[in-house]
């Protein structure tokens, strides 16, 4: 578990430099939260506090308690921390599969190659993932998660955009 951590931090501290996680999802996600300042606001308090501290510290009845209460019970609801998330086009299913895959391999240079194919986002998800729950606790909230009805096709982005929404 640590070493699956350990050479997802340091892929991703290196793609990081490379500005491989900058593209036009983050400034689509901007255009998308400029039209409601409320959930932009919560979002953005998200991502400079954390979900958790967001979700204790909200004012309660308001959109920003809504908005981290909805991520907070939702195993996916980390994913929002990663700028450009919302606007992701990345299906839950093939994530799941990704990070079933981790735990039945040996990790190695080849598997770290793997996941790279994957795309960066990938990683990113998985390390904001990964800091939230164990490898296999987290397999247990995803499979759970597609078999309490969530559509398979869904995207990351459409699915992060319905647990927000419902806060307006």
């Amino acid at each position: 578990m640590k070493k699956a951590l350990f050479f997802a931090g340091i892929f991703t501290v290196s793609l990081t430099g490379c500005d491989v996680f900058e593209s036009s999802k983050a400034q689509i996600e901007q255009q998308y939260l400029s039209e409601n300042q409320e959930l932009k606001a919560a979002i953005e308090a998200i991502r400079e506090q954390g979900l958790q501290t967001v979700a204790a510290s909200a004012e309660k009845g308001s959109v920003a308690a809504c908005v981290a209460t909805s991520l907070d019970a939702d195993p996916m609801g980390a994913l929002v921390e990663v700028e450009g998330a919302l606007q992701d086009s990345a299906d839950l299913a093939g994530l799941v599969d990704t990070i079933n895959n981790l735990t039945e391999q040996e990790l190695s240079l080849e598997t770290i190659g793997q996941l790279l194919q994957h795309g960066a986002e990938t990683v990113d998800y998985l390390k904001t993932l990964l800091s939230e729950y164990e490898l296999s606790e987290l397999q247990t909230q995803l499979t759970n998660l597609l078999e309490q009805g969530q559509n398979k096709t869904q995207d990351v982005g459409q699915h992060l955009r319905e647990l927000i929404e419902q806060c307006q």
